[in-house]
């Protein structure tokens, strides 16, 4: 099923794909900062719907949920995820490869 969309990304070993469903909230929670793993390698955070959560990146931009768009980084930089409050649920693909 996400074979095109990592052929497209030139992914050579996946390590892990897992959808996150975040629920809404009051007001944005904003999780604390972590790396998916403690080694060098790529990710992306394919945004599944548009709100007005996101990702934080530590030192860096905040990248709002919007429909259809991918944000490719390193996956071992710390980042957070940010809840929504003005949709239903935040809904995203973590993608960790090589």
């Amino acid at each position: 099923m996400f074979a095109p969309l990592l052929n497209l990304m030139n992914c050579h070993a996946l390590m892990r794909i897992k959808a996150n469903c975040y629920p809404s909230t009051p007001e944005k929670i904003v999780h604390d900062n972590h790396v998916d793993y403690p080694f060098p390698h790529k990710g992306a955070i394919f945004y599944l719907n548009t709100n007005n959560g996101g990702t934080k990146f530590k030192g860096g931009p905040f990248v709002r949920s919007r429909a259809n768009r991918i944000v490719f980084f390193n996956s071992d930089h710390p980042h957070a995820g940010v809840h929504c409050s003005n949709s239903r649920k935040r809904l995203v693909l973590n993608i960790n490869y090589k």
